[in-house]
């Protein structure tokens, strides 16, 4: 029985693939020893801020553009499950909403900004989902984890991880406490675990992985955004050349995508074409 199980998860990795498009990446460089589950990735100076999930220190790793430490910056916030970042000017939005066992009620978004001598105390936003009434699902049986967060023409989009379909909803954050509403669901076929938007083309990068059991594969989507919501049918997904647990995505200061990967070593790693490439590419390989 295990033979035949296995023979069928194969076919279907194997029919999963079928006329995806690759996108390759070469290694960057890696992370230092502290950051070792980087989760959020965002643009600072030429280089980046990454931050760990949970179970870690507190702390912003502001780092060059290969990866390597410049400094590290501790947050009066503890880190209850830090999953992605997002920046507008000089603010910087951490997403404290992973909720891999759907029972947290203190779910929020921390604002603050990088200074010279640190971080600003963090302004704290909640969250909470009108949809969800059962705070005691079995783990990894519901659909309000969130693992990304973009700053998009003026708001905030924060996206799910939903375990039960793969799946991923977009809810706008509002200046209130009141309960977030689904404002549009994309089917991306993933695991959703990071985000961002690039204004000058209004696309929207999502990075994430599969739920396979035999093979992790990691994945981008790319999807036009008008009017403030995404075009889901002219959005073009990518099989990523290296797999693993893809946790985090930036479009870097030179127009290339930047994912890192937790475990491993860490790895943070770039797109061999620019993001102006992948967008203008035929649905065929890269």
């Amino acid at each position: 029985m295990s033979r035949l199980l296995y023979a069928f998860c194969l076919l279907l990795t194997a029919c999963a693939g079928a006329g995806e498009q690759r996108l390759t990446l070469t290694r960057a460089g890696s992370f230092p020893p502290g950051l070792s589950e980087s989760s959020g990735l965002a643009v600072h100076k030429g280089g980046f801020v990454s931050h760990n999930d949970s179970g870690k220190p507190a702390e912003l790793f502001v780092l060059d553009h290969r990866g390597a430490l410049l400094r590290q910056v501790p947050v009066s916030a503890p880190n209850r499950d830090w999953e992605d970042m997002a920046r507008h000017g000089n603010t910087l939005y951490l997403a404290d909403t992973g909720n891999n066992g759907g029972r947290r009620r203190d779910l929020r978004i921390l604002a603050l900004s990088l200074t010279g001598e640190g971080a600003s105390a963090p302004v704290l936003l909640p969250v909470s989902y009108r949809e969800q009434d059962n705070f005691r699902p079995p783990r990894h049986q519901h659909n309000f984890d969130a693992e990304a967060l973009a700053w998009v023409n003026g708001e905030l989009w924060l996206l799910t991880k939903r375990w039960l379909d793969q799946h991923s909803a977009i809810y706008r954050l509002t200046p209130d406490a009141a309960p977030l509403s689904e404002w549009q669901r994309l089917n991306t076929g993933m695991l959703v675990t990071g985000a961002d938007f690039d204004a000058a083309s209004q696309t929207l990068l999502l990075v994430g992985y599969s739920r396979g059991l035999l093979d992790r594969r990691a994945f981008v989507w790319l999807y036009p955004v008008r009017h403030n919501r995404v075009v889901e049918a002219a959005g073009k997904r990518f099989r990523l050349s290296e797999s693993g647990q893809f946790e985090a995505i930036a479009l870097g200061p030179d127009g290339h995508l930047y994912v890192s990967r937790e475990g491993r070593g860490a790895q943070l790693f770039r797109s061999r074409l620019p993001l102006t490439r992948l967008l203008a590419a035929p649905d065929s390989e890269e």
